[in-house]
């Protein structure tokens, strides 16, 4: 099984092009297009906002930031991670101590996102077209303009993420010559790493990556040694994982008094999604916020740790770790005691996840998130088929929804968890018109 990066449509076998003066040409319109999206969409949703209106994960950030200011890394709870807080802090001492500015700062920084789409589908894929299409796709997608302009960690994720993908090394035989493959592989390991402690749950992407590096690589001719050099590139991400990953590791971990690989959110994170009390609400339950913000809740959704049912009010005053080993262990004995429950509250996440559950949950989210979702997932569904001969070729781009599938699964389906997926669908969607345009092209000329 070998998981070329280019083919063309066809399944034939096509190398990457040096980038032209058209490349650097459309990237730079794209990234002004992206960078005026982002500070409209600032100004025109989140001017009148302030820190203390904002949700409870972007309050929180900041909360933070404010805390590493003060105490250093000493400040960042268990609960989260170093790099995003450092990152909102580094932005209020560069544009200014303001909500606006920061938010204005960071989402201009994201503007960056379409210009790395780009050129991940033109290296992995070779073709100018999906890769303009899957840019423009990218930019004017809902779920990312939405969440573009905001503080929630999960957009700059991406963006770590996407310069993971785009670093992964190519598969060909000029590299698999190259005697500086082993630092390809090891490069890409650090980004993962890096975008792991920017958003944790990209720890369970952790066993994709190691199968699209050992069925990505190949030898020479006759693919001799191939199995060693599968390993070999298995090691070497590991290893540049593991790198870039230790030494927060091991602060956390010896601040906390027990082994901590990234935070100690586990427990937490898994009892709101698979708990009783969720069991007991109703399928259309809405919940309204202090500041009057209105939210769907049910099964499928989230609670925090006191809602769960897992916990007393004394529990509740223990510290972090110990709560969340608590809540962990609670939540597995509640999933063994009652699998159909579980499977239930499982399906559930899923089909929130992708659009399907409550498929009216307002008009806007209904037109701009659920339609929208379905359709691109009937898109990509086809053109996979379509181009099914490149399936092994493609399998960067669909194992993203499996990975996030598998995060709805251990946590819950929010849409911010669900876009490195998104990413994955347009691409493949991208790949349905472009081979229209190309055939339209070559008969112009």
């Amino acid at each position: 099984m070998d998981i070329s990066p280019t083919a063309d449509s066809r399944g034939r076998t096509r190398q990457p092009t040096p980038a032209s003066h058209r490349d650097w040409t459309f990237c730079a319109w794209l990234l002004l297009a992206s960078l005026l999206l982002h500070i409209g969409m600032v100004l025109l949703t989140r001017q009148h906002e302030s820190v203390p209106t904002l949700d409870g994960d972007e309050r929180e950030y900041w909360n933070l930031s404010s805390d590493f200011q003060a105490q250093g890394p000493a400040g960042i709870t268990a609960r989260r991670t170093l790099p995003y807080p450092l990152l909102i802090a580094v932005l209020r001492w560069t544009v200014g101590d303001d909500y606006l500015h920061v938010q204005l700062a960071l989402s201009t920084l994201l503007s960056v996102v379409p210009v790395l789409v780009y050129w991940l589908v033109r290296r992995r894929i070779a073709d100018d077209w999906v890769a303009r299409l899957a840019a423009v796709g990218c930019l004017l997608w809902p779920a990312f303009v939405r969440y573009d302009a905001t503080l929630y960690s999960d957009p700059t994720g991406v963006a770590v993420f996407l310069c993971f993908l785009v670093a992964f090394p190519l598969n060909n035989v000029a590299a698999a010559a190259s005697g500086r493959r082993w630092l390809h592989f090891f490069v890409a390991g650090a980004l993962l790493s890096v975008a792991i402690q920017f958003k944790p749950l990209y720890l369970i992407f952790i066993p994709f990556a190691l199968a699209l590096a050992f069925f990505s690589e190949r030898s020479g001719p006759g693919n001799r040694l191939i199995g060693a050099r599968r390993v070999l590139a298995v090691c070497w991400l590991s290893a540049g994982c593991i790198a870039l990953l230790l030494p927060w590791s091991a602060y956390i971990s010896s601040r906390e008094g027990r082994f901590i690989p990234v935070s100690a959110n586990g427990g937490e994170t898994l009892a709101g999604g698979l708990n009783p009390q969720l069991m007991l609400m109703d399928k259309n339950a809405e919940f309204v916020t202090a500041d009057g913000r209105t939210w769907w809740i049910g099964p499928g959704k989230w609670l925090l740790p006191e809602e769960t049912g897992y916990i007393t009010s004394e529990e509740r005053q223990l510290p972090y770790v110990k709560l969340g080993a608590l809540l962990n262990a609670r939540t597995k004995a509640w999933i063994m005691a009652h699998p159909a429950q579980a499977a239930y509250l499982s399906m559930r996440k899923l089909l929130y996840m992708w659009g399907f559950y409550p498929f009216w949950n307002g008009l806007s989210q209904t037109v701009l998130g659920n339609l929208p979702l379905i359709v691109l997932l009937a898109a990509a569904s086809a053109s996979l088929w379509i181009n099914r001969s490149m399936f092994t070729e493609l399998a960067i781009f669909w194992s993203l929804p499996l990975f996030v599938s598998a995060v709805a699964l251990i946590s819950w389906g929010s849409w911010r968890f669900r876009l490195p997926a998104d990413i994955g669908l347009i691409v493949l969607t991208a790949m349905l018109p472009a081979a229209w345009l190309r055939r339209r092209s070559a008969m112009k000329t």
